[in-house]
């Protein structure tokens, strides 16, 4: 199997370095891509599995509220054909129409949470805290949610539904909260659409666009001691990268298909070596193992002040693509 071939380029003045990892099908080097932003992937359209429910209209069902909303998507899950050893479902963190997920989106999915957890039925309802810890774990941006991280959180926490949910803030100030529960074991991602609208937001709830984890603690120095310098400031250069192996294609991304942005930081020292290396926003599936692992092997030219070396924080994009 080919190795990846990885297309890097600098952005003067930015502090990022830039690269992407490609699985080609051939040896030759494609022209370099335009940069994008990454964004949500839509879902495909889902549609009725049961007999019981292919009566149904195609539009999404609207209900009144949390409880009915709980009590609606229970019944759902009953009629797939749920048995007590796979009737296990995650709620998701609800999201802004751009993907970023908000305050209010975790905290409505916590209730809803709890509250199908609260129903006697056979489902059982994964702690919303183990899948808050997995997404701060790999620091997973709420943008960069698709088929395949959701692919790779149900199989890390052994669901077989997902509750995928979207909030939208109306011209009146109601919220319309649309949610998609997704049966994982069936063709095409089929499943339920069901839609509440509640009124106005209560004083101190916002939807204003927040990470699914904590932002992390800044950094002042250099493991080794070393203040730092910020890039084209004062006269103060920017490094540039000389040796910089391939991070691998994980098998565990490569079986769920993953691909997106890894985004890392590190010190590269007056030395030319990389210290402080952590992980930004990342993905599932060992990429950012794989990403931590290469730029350990990385060394670099240091940025200069005044014609002397000094220690600069870089930020580093790993673009991981598979073809």
């Amino acid at each position: 199997m080919l190795g990846p071939l990885l297309r890097y380029g600098l952005l003067l003045g930015l502090g990022f370095l830039q690269f992407s990892v490609v699985q080609e099908p051939s040896s030759k080097p494609e022209a370099p891509a335009p940069k994008t932003t990454p964004g949500p992937v839509a879902l495909p359209k889902i549609s009725s599995p049961g007999a019981a429910w292919e009566r149904r209209a195609p539009d999404p069902e609207t209900v009144t509220d949390l409880a009915a909303l709980a009590t609606s998507l229970a019944a759902y899950i009953s009629v797939a054909g749920c048995q007590p050893k796979n009737c296990n479902v995650v709620v998701t963190n609800y999201t802004l129409p751009d993907g970023n997920t908000s305050a209010f989106g975790i905290q409505f999915a916590d209730e809803l949470s709890r509250e199908l957890a609260s129903r006697e039925n056979q489902l059982r309802v994964i702690d919303r805290g183990v899948l808050q810890s997995l997404l701060a774990k790999d620091r997973i941006p709420a943008q960069s949610m698709n088929h395949a991280i959701i692919r790779s959180i149900t199989d890390e926490l052994d669901a077989r539904f997902v509750v995928l949910g979207t909030t939208e803030e109306l011209g009146n100030g109601a919220v319309r909260l649309s949610s998609q529960l997704v049966d994982m074991t069936a063709k095409d991602w089929d499943g339920y659409q069901v839609i509440v609208n509640l009124g106005p937001l209560k004083s101190g709830e916002n939807l204003e666009p927040i990470e699914p984890f904590a932002p992390l603690p800044g950094i002042t120095a250099s493991s080794s001691g070393e203040s730092l310098q910020p890039m084209g400031v004062n006269g103060t250069g920017i490094p540039h990268c000389t040796y910089m192996p391939n991070p691998v294609y994980s098998e565990g991304a490569r079986k769920l298909k993953l691909s997106g942005p890894v985004t890392a930081e590190a010190v590269i020292n007056s030395q030319g070596k990389l210290e402080n290396i952590r992980i930004v926003r990342g993905l599932p599936g060992g990429l950012n193992e794989e990403t931590l692992a290469a730029l350990k092997t990385w060394r670099c030219q240091p940025a200069l002040k005044d014609h002397q070396p000094v220690a600069t924080l870089v930020q580093f994009t790993v673009r991981f693509r598979l073809y």
